[in-house]
């Protein structure tokens, strides 16, 4: 499994807008083959910053990714509203596996904006 996380701070004034083109490249992304999750979330403690946190099968459906038409056409909108440096980081994970907390621990739910909730 590949596992990619980008962030890609953006123009205050300009977030909606870039909210919504990393949410539709996420909706078309997600139904690519080897797509196994593709998630968008804003940093909780620096909301002009979006995070997509992708996780692929292979590395040839990643690179099948990168190379469709839905990727080029937000590569080609992004850049007017970007402020900052991009970051991007790719894991490659070997084995995959799951164990229980003993003693999970309680977090209050904390609620930033009526559609942002952090768990």
């Amino acid at each position: 499994m590949i596992i990619v996380k980008g962030s890609i701070p953006v123009k205050a004034d300009r977030r909606e807008e870039a909210v919504a083109l990393v949410q539709l490249l996420a909706e078309t992304s997600r139904r690519e083959s080897g797509c196994l999750s593709y998630e968008v979330y804003i940093q909780a403690d620096a909301p002009e910053v979006i995070v997509i946190w992708q996780q692929w099968d292979s590395v040839d459906a990643l690179e099948d990714h990168f190379a469709s038409d839905h990727v080029d056409h937000f590569l080609d909108a992004i850049p007017d509203l970007i402020e900052g440096e991009v970051t991007s980081a790719q894991f490659a994970v070997q084995e995959e596996s799951w164990s229980e907390i003993e003693e999970p621990i309680e977090l209050p739910r904390v609620q930033y904006a009526d559609n942002i909730v952090l768990h």
